[in-house]
């Protein structure tokens, strides 16, 4: 097999994992969109249970004025 051959073949598996993916997204119960929302609600819960303590931080240190 040439390199050509080899590279048309990468490309048009390339081509099909993409087509997938774009109708995976286009779904209403796409994979893709449930990983984006488990990663965004653990993102909240982070930033908001961080958060918290910092806050209570800033008010202590506000308080000591």
């Amino acid at each position: 097999m040439n390199k050509t051959f080899l590279g048309v073949i990468r490309m048009s598996y390339l081509q099909l994992k993409l087509e997938a993916w774009i109708d995976d997204v286009n779904r209403e119960d796409s994979i893709t969109l449930q990983l984006f929302e488990k990663f965004l609600n653990l993102l909240f819960n982070f930033i908001k249970w961080a958060g918290i303590p910092f806050v209570v931080y800033l008010l202590f240190e506000i308080s000591r004025w």
